[in-house]
């Protein structure tokens, strides 16, 4: 999860889980509606180019509906270009994208989801 700062137009800053709520309010001015406050929000979605193997993360409107019971998740929209910032390649795809895929890399191995019982 990310949030835009107030001070810094354009940049992301990223709040980690566990602690999103503690660094959101560091980030955002006090007093925000909740219109504003997602408006300023987003998910970043880790990534993988499938021409020149770059990992990185993007905003391609993913909802986690469920870190938000209050509806921050709704009507998500996509907020990045599907595109490798390396190569520019639009080969690209999420790391839930790849569940049950072959390994793009060695091209062996099936990648598999392993729920552990936490968010993290």
């Amino acid at each position: 999860m990310y949030f835009y700062a107030e001070n810094d137009e354009g940049k992301r800053v990223p709040c980690w889980h566990p602690a999103e709520a503690r660094r959101a309010r560091e980030v955002l001015p006090a007093g925000l509606s909740p219109e504003a406050v997602r408006a300023r929000a987003g998910f970043n979605s880790r990534c993988v180019c499938f021409d020149c193997r770059y990992q990185f993360d993007l905003d391609l409107g993913e909802s986690y509906p469920c870190l938000f019971r209050s509806g921050l998740s709704e009507d998500r929209q996509i907020k990045d270009k599907r595109q490798c910032p390396r190569c520019e390649s639009g080969n690209v795809r999420t790391a839930l994208e790849l569940v049950g895929q072959t390994c793009p890399e060695c091209k062996e191995g099936v990648i598999e989801e392993i729920w552990t019982g936490r968010m993290s």
